[in-house]
């Protein structure tokens, strides 16, 4: 009986590697982890060390990134990876998750974490088909650093830019579909003109004539220094490509990031030759009519799928009232 339960035990070994086999390469997955994100740390800034982020590292949510004589370990989600070779990823950045006085994330930091993260990325392959990634800007979903001293600064926007390096190297990845919403809508402009292998760029809701942005609420004075980066300042830097489609994505209602900065940024596009859609959507529910992270998700799933134009701006357009969502 022993010979006999070994003999099956060995045969059913051999088909369960026979069907895997069949079905294809494994795909890279993050592994999903039970703690929540704790909003406490968001506010006060969230520090890993480096043998810290080489444990996340094993999972496959973590990037230790070096640039510029900063260093931070990077979180990210990630689902559908093929082993060694990527032509496309899909790539989200969120926006920002404190207000203005920087002293509050229960709203978009507490109550989940990355297990729920790593669920999202698995619902958004099986959507799109193409492997997927959120990507945590610093000192927001688990990735190291201070949130509220380091959003719209140059060292944010350098740390982004060597995560997609460090991404791109790590799963052999071809192109992004890059997309974010709100400050990580910002962040897309500014890879723009840093990056040459975007297929695909989303901007919802961003504040991408930062200048303009603040100028227009009455933030900043014409003429006064400007501590942030702003992509519109670096329109020029912008490699052409003519395969590349840009979306720009706003609700002409919108009281946070006036809708006529968003369009300043697209004028600048088009006045330059780049591939560029300016898409107005009332659909923001929020009472800044600000809200469309579903949307530039949706656009930019589509764009990495190599949908067409006609049908990313048909399917915004068509879009139901989406449901209440944890990530940005």
């Amino acid at each position: 009986m022993q010979v006999l339960s070994k003999t099956i035990c060995h045969a059913a070994a051999a088909i369960s590697l026979a069907l895997a086999a069949a079905a294809g390469p494994a795909l890279a997955q993050s592994v999903p982890e039970k703690a929540n994100f704790d909003p406490a740390k968001v506010v006060a800034g969230i520090a890993i060390t480096r043998e810290e982020c080489t444990a996340l590292e094993q999972k496959e949510t973590a990037i230790w990134v070096e640039i510029g004589g900063a260093s931070a370990c990077m979180r990210y989600y990630a689902a559908g990876l093929a082993p060694g070779l990527n032509p496309v990823a899909m790539v989200w950045l969120n926006g920002d998750v404190l207000g203005p006085k920087g002293n509050n994330a229960d709203k978009r930091q507490s109550g989940f974490g990355p297990g729920e993260m790593v669920a999202m990325e698995q619902k958004l392959f099986t959507r799109f088909g193409v492997p997927t990634i959120f990507l945590g800007r610093p000192g927001t979903y688990g990735s190291a650093g201070k949130h509220f001293t380091m959003r719209g600064r140059p060292v944010e926007a350098a740390l982004v830019n060597a995560a997609l390096d460090g991404l791109k190297k790590r799963y052999g990845i071809g192109a992004f579909a890059l997309g974010g919403h709100s400050g990580g809508g910002t962040l897309v402009a500014e890879m723009l003109a840093r990056r040459d292998d975007l297929r695909c760029a989303v901007i919802s809701s961003g504040a991408s004539a930062y200048r303009a942005y603040l100028e227009t609420r009455g933030l900043l004075k014409p003429g006064e220094k400007l501590t942030r980066f702003d992509p519109y300042a670096v329109l020029d830097k912008i490699p052409s490509d003519p395969k590349r489609r840009i979306f720009v994505i706003g609700d002409p209602r919108e009281t946070n990031v006036p809708f006529s900065a968003q369009k300043l940024y697209f004028e600048g596009l088009t006045a330059r030759g780049h591939a560029a859609w300016l898409i107005p959507l009332e659909r923001a529910r929020d009472d800044r009519h600000h809200d469309l992270v579903d949307f530039g998700e949706l656009a930019d799933g589509m764009c990495a799928a190599g949908k067409s134009t006609e049908a990313i701006i048909a399917a915004l357009q068509a879009l139901p009232d989406p449901p209440p969502r944890l990530s940005n």
